[in-house]
């Protein structure tokens, strides 16, 4: 970690200095994306290179930690000896501080180094960073240190392949694998019916209800704690309360206190899915009227990229 650190305070330094100065006697490139692929093409720059890459050598081969991977490491992990200016033996030098310093700042500049490059291969992943002009924009392709590539903007693959059918709904009545005489007033059951998932129950009065399973405010399953009340169906989560018959919103999101109406005003009020439903007349099995093409019609719309449900995201099918 110090080490990754450490190369990442000074990789963010190079991307600050490199807009304004410059080594003398190498190439001047202000934009970091290039500079490697300009500085190989350079002679200076390449024997600058093999200096810098011959150091790093150096220095890994005579303080590499071998004998830490059997605990008996002989000095403190990243403590290379190196203090030209005895600034350690300062009577008011505070190591713990400075290492604690160092460890955060190393930190703070991978988080960095990731976030600019993250930025230049996907074009405004990172909010406000093209204003620092570390974003690197101004370059004609979007290749990663100093690569280049075939074409500037790559096509995608799915925008001539990927289309999307209209799924129209098939309406079925569809057993539910209860019977009337398996519940109880105001028992409810969730089941998955067609693709569709509901939650069958009766009122107090006994009438069977079937209606969506899932709050329409934040999709909170009914079955999870669900309470009826008369014929009216009362969420577990904000308390929102829906006429079992037609699915019409009573009361939205008043519980609890102050949280429940602020999260409520956060989505728009809508009324519950209802579902038709009966029993056999024999046997006495309960059905229900379902769209069996409703999953189906729900992933179509699905966005083409990473939501695509229908295959992969390059068109093609699994």
């Amino acid at each position: 970690e110090l080490k990754h650190g450490r190369v990442c305070m000074l990789a963010f330094v190079g991307l600050l200095v490199q807009k304004v100065a410059h080594v003398p006697g190498y190439p001047e490139v202000a934009d970091w994306t290039s500079a490697l692929s300009v500085l190989g093409s350079d002679k200076v720059g390449v024997f600058g290179l093999i200096q810098i890459l011959a150091f790093i050598g150096v220095v890994e081969g005579k303080f590499a930690p071998l004998d830490a991977w059997i605990g008996q490491l002989d000095r403190e992990a990243g403590d290379l000896g190196f203090d030209p200016a005895n600034l350690t033996k300062g009577k008011n030098f505070d190591m713990k501080s400075m290492q604690l310093k160092e460890i955060k700042n190393g930190r703070l500049a991978m988080i960095g180094v990731a976030s600019i490059a993250a930025n230049h291969v996907i074009p405004g992943a990172v909010p406000f960073l093209e204003a620092t002009g570390l974003s690197a924009l101004a370059s004609e392709d979007r290749a990663f240190c100093g690569m280049t590539s075939s074409q500037g903007v790559q096509q995608s693959k799915t925008a001539a392949r990927y289309t999307t059918q209209v799924i129209l709904p098939a309406l079925t009545w569809l057993k539910t694998g209860l019977k009337a005489g398996d519940l109880a007033p105001t028992e409810l059951r969730a089941k998955t019916i067609g693709g569709n998932d509901v939650l069958i129950g009766k009122s107090e009065g006994g009438k069977l209800f079937c209606v969506g399973n899932l709050c329409p405010h934040i999709g909170t399953p009914m079955s999870e704690g669900a309470d009826v009340i008369g014929d009216v169906i009362v969420c577990p989560l904000h308390g929102s309360s829906f006429k079992t018959t037609t699915g019409e919103l009573i009361d939205w999101c008043p519980s609890p206190p102050i949280i429940g109406p602020v999260t409520g005003f956060l989505v728009e009020k809508k009324n519950l899915l209802i579902f038709e439903c009966r029993t056999s007349l024999f046997g006495g099995d309960i059905e229900v009227l379902v769209d069996t093409n409703a999953k189906k019609a729900y992933e179509a719309n699905y966005w083409k990229g990473l939501l695509d449900a229908q295959g992969k995201d390059d068109g093609t099918y699994y």
